[in-house]
């Protein structure tokens, strides 16, 4: 099974290539289409790589999917 985000496939791209080109306004849904297809552990480090190259009015969305999708993980 193929993960699908938008037009473009997953296939060949890591998990950060994924979320980095992710709007913000869809990332949650991929975040959670990726936790389904990949280890938990990839995608809590790419959310995390994410987060660091954020501008910050981005912050407060990210957290929040950081904490509800991945803050267990840690």
């Amino acid at each position: 099974m193929r993960l699908r985000i938008g037009i473009e496939s997953d296939q060949g791209e890591s998990a950060v290539e994924l979320l980095q080109r992710t709007p913000i306004d869809r990332l949650e849904e991929t975040v959670k289409a990726l936790k389904g297809h990949r280890p938990v552990e990839e995608v809590r480090k790419a959310l995390v790589e994410r987060i660091a190259h954020a501008p910050l009015a981005e912050f407060e969305t990210l957290k929040h999917i950081y904490l509800k999708h991945c803050g267990g993980a840690a």
